[in-house]
């Protein structure tokens, strides 16, 4: 079988093209919601590790289990949203606005993540998956994109294998678990991922960590400025750094273990692998040895971006979702 060449894009555009229309059933068909759903108080102290103050729509809870909290705007095709791990919903704020003109964007926050309830269990990307599964259940959207950032292309890309044509295509941003790590990371998380390691690990090495995340420096990028601002801000602190840590001791061990290579050929929606060159946090070139066993694939490699495509090149990031919809591979 024939592979797609690798494409690298441009490391800017200045604009970004409005393909399709919005149908007008779509445009004018008001967005239902569950029984119980309610705005977010967002009047309280506490805000969550690395969420925006700047998000532009409005947020919700739901009444589910896992009390998730989402944001739900626009008209159109449906593009749900899945966050990395330490991450939430917000994340994505750089490249929304502009998709929200064509299309219906919807975002969770993963149990155990973000403002969404965090039980005292072994958390795993099944639980994650199931969590995705059954809010889309709950809010009637059917036949979505799948845009999965890090942590939450492992989520997207489960969701995928285990409810085949359910989804209309899927977007894999520097996504973790589409190939194996390297047998050293996989012997030393249970090692080293324990809560309390983890816990004056993250508080210590904050921005050691963000210096690995981005290519471009603060005084370069809005986004990369606005981000940084965002992780490091805590409120009330500590308390939401510890759950973190408990929630990363299982989590993370599941992760490192994960490797979905071997069922990427069962894919058979359109698929699109959207890495920056300079990704650091996952194994890129295992990921460019095993993306190319999935039938209908575009790979686009940014050029001068870290792991965060959507906040460091968000122009770029807009134009090959929209051209996902528009001409799938």
């Amino acid at each position: 079988m024939a592979r797609r060449a690798v494409a690298y894009a441009p490391t800017a555009r200045s604009t970004v093209v409005a393909l399709r229309p919005v149908r007008r059933a779509d445009r004018e068909r008001p967005l239902w919601r569950p029984p119980g759903v309610r705005p977010l108080d967002e009047s309280g102290p506490f805000q969550g590790i690395g969420r925006s103050l700047t998000f532009p729509f409005p947020q919700w809870r739901d009444s589910d289990e896992y009390e998730t909290v989402f944001f739900d705007e626009g008209r159109g095709h449906p593009l749900v949203f899945v966050h990395g791990l330490g991450g939430n919903a917000t994340h994505f704020e750089p490249i929304l606005a502009d998709l929200a003109r064509r299309n219906r964007v919807i975002g969770l926050d993963l149990v155990g993540l973000g403002w969404s309830r965090k039980p005292k269990v072994d958390y795993s990307i099944e639980l994650l998956r199931d969590h995705l599964l059954h809010f889309l259940a709950r809010h009637e959207i059917e036949r979505p994109t799948l845009v999965g950032h890090s942590l939450g292309g492992a989520v997207c890309l489960a969701a995928a294998l285990a409810r085949p044509g359910e989804f209309t295509s899927l977007a894999l941003l520097c996504a973790a678990g589409v190939a194996p790590l390297p047998t050293w990371m996989r012997a030393a998380a249970p090692i080293f991922l324990r809560e309390r390691l983890l816990f004056y690990t993250l508080g210590l090495g904050a921005n050691f960590i963000l210096d690995h995340v981005f290519v471009d420096r603060e005084d370069r990028s809005p986004y990369v400025r606005w981000f940084r601002s965002s992780a490091v801000r805590d409120d009330p602190g500590a308390p939401n750094l510890r759950e973190f840590a408990r929630v990363c001791e299982t989590l993370c061990t599941d992760v490192t273990r994960r490797d979905y290579s071997r069922q990427l050929g069962e894919l058979e929606l359109p698929v699109l692998a959207l890495w920056g060159d300079r990704d650091r946090l996952t194994h890129q070139r295992g990921v460019l040895r095993q993306i190319g066993k999935i039938r209908r694939l575009r790979t686009v490699i940014l050029r001068r971006c870290g792991h965060m495509p959507m906040v460091e090149r968000p122009a770029e990031t807009i134009f090959q979702l929209e051209r996902l919809l528009d001409q799938p591979p």
